[in-house]
């Protein structure tokens, strides 16, 4: 049987790209045995590579419409999370499993409403996945 997808999903903006990768990674080891993961670094782990940003938008909501799961970081209180709830919503309104990890927006609207679960942290996010997913 294929393993569930997971989009991995969070701020890049106002982010250091190391910083941005990081928790990226850190979920992909936690959770790669099980799922496969995609994010937006994929392929751009050092720089942009896409000659126009509208490519990075478009893969994105590809790589969401394949995903059964998305996993949303919400932890950099002072990042943009413009893009995140665009996501965000776009996955809810396909009915992907949204779960966020972190605090930092617990208080805005439309990223509470269009999520399903949030926890404190990456790990917790992963063992959740792991729980309610895993075969």
């Amino acid at each position: 049987m294929a393993k569930k997808i997971i989009f991995l999903c969070g701020p890049m903006k106002g982010i250091p790209r190391k910083e941005a990768r990081a928790w990226r990674e850190k979920a992909e080891m936690l959770l790669k045995k099980e799922f496969k993961l995609l994010h937006a670094y994929r392929g751009r782990e050092k720089k942009e590579t896409f000659p126009d940003p509208k490519g990075a938008v478009i893969r994105d909501k590809q790589d969401i419409k394949r995903s059964s799961i998305v996993l949303v970081n919400d932890t950099y209180s002072d990042a943009s999370m413009i893009g995140t709830s665009m996501e965000v919503f776009y996955a809810h309104s396909l009915n992907k499993v949204v779960i966020i990890f972190g605090n930092a927006h617990n208080k805005d609207y439309w990223l509470n409403y269009h999520s399903h679960i949030r926890v404190d942290s990456l790990e917790q996010a992963c063992e959740l996945v792991k729980k309610m997913f895993s075969e």
